[in-house]
């Protein structure tokens, strides 16, 4: 193991933000074997040349991807990147104008894991599991029962699903990205605060949902 990174998709829909995080892996890593902050930049091009398409493709016109974020730790999970390395990206969602009921509806994507690795502590999750939560979905997505509708599920959420689940693999210099889920438990309140256990599992499959669900985190402030 050489390294992880964190990477942040920042985006927003109607001034709400929607904000989706993806981990990856990498035995490789650091692939310039110098300034870290140019590796990551480098493994955050790649990443988006990866995933950035049909993500894109999968969302509304009023939704904007406004940049990505990535930080980079080493194999023990020690921060890298004093500060998150910033791509601007500032493009427009592919679907077109498509009502909504909100930023909070969304696909929530499920991620299946395999078996975790230890990276820090002693101790698993027995949730060894993950999702993303795309959207805001368009209503004309979603039917009267709350089920979304196959064409949506096949031509839309089915490449992005793919894109994440897929290792990404750089030919010069040879780096292979794996996407993974971390699994991390805290002990202890604010500066005594220190991690009980911290596991990486890799992404092994996917499911896509049957019926839309929600994210609070993404409802307008009252």
């Amino acid at each position: 193991m050489a390294g992880f990174g964190k990477v942040t998709l920042v985006g927003e829909y109607y001034s709400n933000a929607v904000v989706n995080v993806l981990h990856y892996r990498s035995s490789e890593w650091l692939p310039f074997q110098g300034n870290p902050f140019d590796d990551i930049d480098f493994i955050l091009t790649a990443i988006l040349l990866k995933v950035q398409t049909h993500f894109l493709a999968a969302m509304s016109t009023n939704y904007t991807l406004l940049r990505a974020e990535m930080v980079g730790y080493d194999d023990q999970y020690n921060l890298v990147t004093s500060a998150p390395v910033v791509q601007t990206i500032n493009v427009a969602g592919g679907l077109g104008a498509l009502e909504t009921t909100g930023a909070w509806v969304c696909a929530n994507i499920g991620l299946r894991c395999g078996e975790q690795v230890q990276i820090n502590g002693i101790g698993k999750s027995k949730r060894n599991r993950g999702y993303i939560a795309l959207g805001p979905v368009p209503e004309q997505s979603i039917d009267n029962y709350g089920h979304l509708v196959s064409g949506y599920r096949t031509v839309q959420l089915e490449p992005i699903a793919q894109d994440l689940m897929d290792d990404i693999t750089v030919a010069t210099p040879a780096v292979t990205l794996h996407p993974i889920r971390i699994h991390q438990k805290w002990v202890g309140i604010g500066p005594l605060k220190t991690i009980l256990f911290r596991t990486y599992s890799d992404v092994l499959g996917y499911t896509i949902p049957r019926v839309g669900s929600a994210r609070r985190s993404r409802m307008p402030e009252a």
